[in-house]
């Protein structure tokens, strides 16, 4: 495994832009350029599908890369496709989808496309400026996420999915939740002190529900 190819930045006309939540402007490659990537920097590599879900509005897979004996997981999702008829154009698609989200986020465990997963600070207004240091110390660089060795685990990520599930909790109503008390534009970006923060939280409210 080569890892100066796999962290080296993608060119320019190679990153493409998508609109995300709250008005953002997502940076992203296109998967056929991961796996190049992939080819170019190990020796062997394979991806697999662990598991999937079927949600009302979206479909998770959890994937595994090997690559040259390392392994990473991640869990990838995508919309479901509606037509103006209100029914599913291709679930097949959907699930593709979601597989390539997956892998390129296992890729990046390994350096590939790191870059894109890291914003530039956001400037502080007047009303932040006070307490700026201590909110960047808190989100690391760029506020969008723990350092990787630290990021939120794949078994994390299941059980707050679940807990979810458990109480009709939105993907949407999630990610805002995470906007809001952690300043991160998805789950993922959690380190695992913060995911077991966010986990806790569901379990506290769920025992709440019981009683």
């Amino acid at each position: 495994m080569n890892r100066d190819v796999l962290c080296r930045p993608f060119a320019p006309d190679q990153i493409k832009t998508r609109p995300g939540r709250n008005g953002q402007q997502l940076s992203y490659v296109e998967t056929h350029a991961v796996i190049a990537r992939l080819n170019e920097g190990c020796d062997r590599w394979d991806f697999d599908i662990v598991e999937h879900s079927v949600h009302d509005d979206e479909v998770i897979v959890l994937g595994k890369l090997t690559a040259d004996g390392v392994v990473k997981t991640a869990f990838g999702g995508s919309s479901i496709t509606i037509d103006s008829q209100g029914r599913v154009v291709s679930l097949a698609d959907d699930l593709k989808a979601a597989a390539s989200d997956s892998l390129k986020k296992c890729a990046s465990l390994l350096g590939v496309g790191l870059e894109l997963y890291v914003a530039p600070p956001a400037k502080p207004t007047a009303r932040q400026n006070g307490g700026a240091a201590n909110n960047n110390a808190g989100n690391g660089a760029g506020g969008n996420g723990a350092d990787p060795a630290d990021r939120i685990t794949s078994k994390q990520l299941a059980a707050i999915h679940a807990a979810c599930r458990r109480l009709a909790v939105s993907r949407d109503d999630l990610h805002g939740m995470v906007n809001e008390r952690f300043h991160k534009p998805k789950l993922e970006y959690l380190s695992k002190a913060e995911g077991s923060e966010v986990l806790d939280h569901f379990n506290s409210v769920g025992m709440a529900a019981n009683h």
